[in-house]
């Protein structure tokens, strides 16, 4: 509390309420994050290296496919191009409609998303982990320069490019759960276009039942980090860090630091101190959640922890099922409570 009131009493913010403490301390998390994922992406060049390689395969020569194999269950090659031929149009036609984009801009979207899905694909295969904070920021950089001052431009257009990739690299675990479980990929990427339009059909209409003002999100109703962080990183790329508070400013660059050291740490420290650091995701995601979260997430990391020192067994069977019941129950029980609010059921 000493810290709020300092800087209330320097006018860095206006109230003690979430939103407004947020809307400081995103800085210094925001730069957490990006420093630390961008490091660890450079760190692993040799996986990026060999992404391109993949991506070059795909317009090379290839040998004549057979109906044996791999080759009767998986989706044939030329899906792809064509799918990529057809859909491209209508994609920046989208974006450029209903945000604004530069119809230049959308157009180059789709191109650099495959891009960005194949690094993001590899780097997955090889770690086992999506490199989502180091591709999200790339990415609007990259529409930060092109579309400067364009907020709304900057945030989809960096969406689309970086969410395909993202989205293409999880589905790698998914397809091979699928392919263990004894499913065929073809069979499964049906079912994921049709899980495309049902979503499609199903979320956005949920969505703005649930939340018919956006405005809310950030707040301490809907704390959206993740929501939070992407904004402030584009609000940085689009408009420039030269409008922001001077002790922003400050915090930014201490939160580069310290992302870049704790994600250097972390690969080339030794291995009994490894355990002793702290996580930079969990630091940077600490500083744009409500207190109430960081305090539960600290429980739970203790029980769990508590329990994997003495009883292992049981913590192995029991803990990641119990921690996912209780975040799958929280999010429905929140998502009830907010259609029993939006219907008039509840009262706030």
């Amino acid at each position: 509390m000493n810290f709020v009131a300092s800087l209330i009493a320097k006018g860095i913010i206006a109230t003690v309420s979430y939103k407004a403490i947020v809307a400081w301390t995103l800085w210094p998390g925001a730069a957490i994050l990006v420093a630390s994922g961008l490091t660890s992406f450079a760190l692993d060049y040799k996986s990026i290296a060999r992404s391109f390689t993949g991506l070059a395969r795909i317009f090379g020569k290839r040998p004549e496919s057979s109906d044996t194999g791999i080759n009767a269950v998986e989706c044939p090659e030329w899906w792809f191009p064509i799918g990529f031929v057809i859909l491209t149009p209508f994609v920046a036609a989208l974006m450029a409609y209903l945000f604004q984009i530069p119809l230049w801009a959308g157009i180059i979207a789709v191109p650099l998303a495959v891009v960005m899905g194949f690094v993001a694909a590899r780097v997955t295969g090889e770690t086992d982990v999506t490199p989502t904070k180091a591709l999200g920021p790339v990415t609007q950089m990259i529409y930060g320069v092109i579309t400067p001052g364009n907020l709304s431009g900057n945030i989809m257009s960096a969406n689309v490019t970086g969410g395909i990739g993202l989205h293409a690299a999880d589905l790698l675990t998914t397809l091979k759960t699928g392919w263990l479980l004894g499913a065929k990929p073809r069979h499964q990427l049906y079912a994921q276009l049709f899980g495309v339009v049902a979503g499609a059909l199903v979320v956005v209409p949920a969505f703005n039942i649930i939340i018919p003002d956006p405005s809310v999100l950030g707040g301490e109703t809907w704390p959206a980090p993740s929501c939070v962080v992407w904004a402030g990183v584009s609000k940085a790329f689009s408009g420039g860090i030269s409008a922001l508070q001077p002790t922003a400013k400050s915090a930014i660059v201490a939160g580069l630091v310290l992302g870049m050291a704790l994600a250097l740490l972390e690969k080339f420290a030794p291995k009994r101190v490894r355990p002793l650091l702290p996580s930079p995701s969990g630091l940077g995601i600490a500083m744009v959640i409500p207190g109430s979260n960081c305090i539960a997430m600290f429980v739970g990391a203790a029980i769990a922890e508590f329990m994997r020192r003495k009883m292992p067994q049981l913590a192995e069977r029991t803990v990641v099922p119990v921690a996912s019941g209780l975040i799958a129950g929280e999010s429905l029980m929140g998502i009830l409570i907010a259609m029993l609010i939006v219907t008039g059921v509840l009262a706030k």
